[in-house]
């Protein structure tokens, strides 16, 4: 398998494994494996141009054209030309139908149905994060900066989760981040020459340096084991392993000792429930 295929499975995997944080939003998740399918086919339009190869800015375009070929097939076939070219009725009727899906994100409570105009948010969404991965990983041939548009995807789905498993979807988003940043650095290294995958040994039968594709991957094994465990062990607001129980140390004048915090979402959502006329600001 060549260093480009394999950087491009790393950026498909990565968008899919981020994309991953948005399940407990929305139920059933039956999008989640449409939305893997048109990756999976806008991905293997940029590796077949870039196979040709053709200049990287046509790549990307041919990438956007039919990403929106393949939107206008699934959501709107019957307003388009030949069910795949879009005119002015689909876009019209897209635009209705995410005026629909965000109306339908502020009617319902986590986790949402799966009604056209969300799973077109979702679907279409991704497939824009990945759009973007693939061409600053594959195409410009640098992963470090893809891990931005993947920080976005993650960083919106956190923020509307209730934070059950935050852990899981973060060490997934992670994980797939550090796979294309690995696939990266051993295209590049593959470059300088051959790459040996054992261990070798010294002049005195000591082992010797190990594979840096091996040395990256522990590394990055202990990166993540440190980004989960080390949040655990820092105070917090609501406490942590090393004050579980939201009791400070300080000379406060309180009579328990403990912080009380309100989501501020939450506060104005109950002063908007009220039944009754009251002032609350002068």
């Amino acid at each position: 398998m060549s260093g480009r295929i394999r950087l491009t499975l790393a950026a498909w995997g990565a968008t899919l494994l981020a994309a991953c944080a948005l399940l407990p939003l929305v139920r059933p998740a039956t999008w989640l494996m449409q939305a893997a399918f048109l990756l999976a086919v806008q991905a293997g339009v940029g590796a077949a141009a870039r196979r040709v190869p053709l200049p990287r800015f046509v790549t990307v375009a041919a990438q956007l054209l039919v990403t929106l070929f393949l939107l206008t097939l699934v959501f709107a076939r019957e307003h388009a030309f030949a069910g795949l070219i879009p005119g002015p009725e689909a876009i019209r009727f897209f635009a209705e139908l995410l005026e629909s899906g965000g109306n339908d994100v502020s009617r319902y409570a986590i986790p949402a149905p799966l009604s056209d105009g969300i799973r077109l948010m979702l679907v279409g969404g991704v497939l824009v994060i990945g759009l973007l991965v693939d061409t600053l990983a594959v195409t410009f041939r640098s992963a470090a900066p893809a891990g931005l548009p993947l920080l976005a995807l993650y960083s919106v789905a956190a923020g509307l989760s209730d934070g059950g498993s935050d852990w899981l979807w973060f060490l997934l988003a992670a994980a797939g981040y550090l796979m294309l940043l690995l696939a990266e650095g051993r295209d590049r290294l593959s470059q300088w020459g051959r790459v040996f995958s054992g261990a070798t040994r010294g002049p005195g039968g000591e082992p010797g340096a190990t594979a840096p594709v091996r040395t990256g991957r522990r590394i990055g094994m202990v990166a993540l084991g440190i980004a989960l465990v080390v949040p655990l062990a820092l105070p917090a607001m609501d406490g942590g392993l090393l004050d579980p129980a939201g009791s400070g140390v300080g000379r406060g004048g309180g009579g328990g000792g403990t912080i009380s915090a309100v989501n501020p979402l939450v506060s104005l959502r109950d002063s908007l429930n009220v039944n009754e006329d009251r002032q609350v600001m002068s």
